[in-house]
């Protein structure tokens, strides 16, 4: 076992595993965002109506920071929009640390968010370079592992430095800015696309526009309805396992943090064994029938709670793993040599869209109707993927 794993872990380029040390300390300088509601509510003492509309306001930066991150990537390249972002980022944090009015905060958590999502196109693209068809899924792996260990520090680190005061969590939000930027900097810079073919992309789709390639498109509304239904892990699960479980926030938390564990020691050897045995589709498919069996779990009666909980969190886990490397891959051997941006950011503008979608939807439906009917909603919405990625991948037209 430790010779698989010790396996699924070489073969790697360097500049991969460069770029997977950047997105963990980019990850980890965002821990800011994972106590935003917090620091309006309880330090700046925002309404709760104001905190949701402050951290709207970084939900729409996202999605626009993703759409122009994609056209700059484009237009000068994966290194230079990273290497901006990054230090955009850093300076960003600063700035937010003295930001004290609601007008400000919103103004703020805008081009905070616009500045630092641009970074996530721009990294997609350079695995794409950087990496070729046969260890590309690995290599997406890779770098979510490394995104995986840094939310779980965030969130432990930040929990921390607040108690010693807010504005240390925003010093080191930057410094993490600075140093990712110091990185691509120095051991990027000599491996811009100027010096790299790129190799393995579609001839297909090579001048095509993605917002012209429909069956991207397609992709994209089942990639953004199987997000749709993931991301509640993050916005009603907890309420849930609050609200109807009667657990506390530290046991929550510990749900939460097995999550990152399995996702961290399982991805890499997991996807080693399996990438290139079947079309990527087919995994998404079996990772949304995964997202499926999760929250029918949760239908469960009260009384089995901790076995509908470990279910849950287990068969999650698997579904994301296999939904978003393979989708990942799928999406960047879809877009054409000069189109890697546009492509990627579309399939990142998926995911970020759902910060305003997934908790719209969740709380207007537990809310009027109750949990149940929300976990029966996903299933259906699980199927409807899982239908809509069989005809891609069986190659099949569907009309738009």
């Amino acid at each position: 076992m430790l010779h698989h794993i010790r396996s699924s872990f070489s073969g790697l380029p360097r500049a991969i595993w460069i770029l997977a040390l950047v997105s963990f300390c980019n990850r980890i300088g965002t821990m800011v965002v994972g106590f935003m509601t917090l620091y309006f509510n309880q330090y700046l003492h925002f309404s709760i109506e104001r905190t949701g509309y402050a951290s709207a306001c970084f939900g729409v930066g996202a999605i626009s920071g993703v759409y122009i991150g994609g056209i700059l990537t484009d237009k000068f390249g994966y290194y230079r929009v990273q290497l901006v972002s990054l230090f955009g980022s850093g300076l960003m944090f600063l700035l937010a640390m003295n930001v004290r009015s609601f007008e400000g905060a919103c103004i703020i958590m805008f081009f905070l968010a616009l500045i630092s999502e641009s970074f996530r196109p721009a990294n997609s693209v350079a695995v794409l370079f950087h990496s070729n068809e046969t260890i590309r899924t690995r290599c997406y792996s890779l770098l979510r592992v490394g995104v995986n260990l840094a939310v779980g520090l965030a969130f432990l680190v930040g929990g921390i430095l607040i108690t010693f005061g807010w504005h240390w969590l925003f010093l080191v939000d930057s410094l993490s800015g600075f140093g990712a930027a110091a990185i691509v900097f120095f051991f990027l810079k000599n491996e811009s696309p100027k010096h790299i073919k790129l190799k393995n992309v579609n001839s297909e789709t090579a001048t095509l526009s993605a917002y012209k390639d429909k069956q991207f498109l397609i992709f994209i509304l089942f990639t953004l309805t199987g997000a749709i239904v993931f991301m509640q892990f993050i916005w009603t699960v907890p309420i849930f396992f609050k609200t109807i479980y009667g657990w506390n926030e530290a046991t929550i938390g510990l749900v939460i943090a097995f999550n990152c564990a399995i996702v961290m020691f399982v991805e890499m050897p997991l996807i080693f064994s399996i990438e290139n045995k079947k079309n990527p589709l087919w995994f998404v498919r079996l990772g949304l029938l995964c997202y499926a069996i999760a929250f029918a779990a949760l239908i469960l009666p009260v009384k089995f709670a901790i076995i509908s909980a470990v279910i849950y969190i287990i068969v999650i886990s698997f579904g994301e793993i296999l939904v978003m490397p393979f989708s990942s891959n799928w999406a960047t051997t879809r877009a054409g040599a000069s189109r890697q941006g546009q492509y990627m950011a579309l399939y990142n503008m998926a995911y970020s869209s759902c910060s305003i979608f997934s908790p719209m939807l969740g709380t207007q439906l537990i809310g009027n109707f109750g949990f149940n009917y929300l976990w029966i909603i996903l299933l259906m919405l699980c199927g409807i993927a899982v239908a809509g990625f069989y005809f891609l991948e069986k190659g099949k037209k569907i009309r738009i």
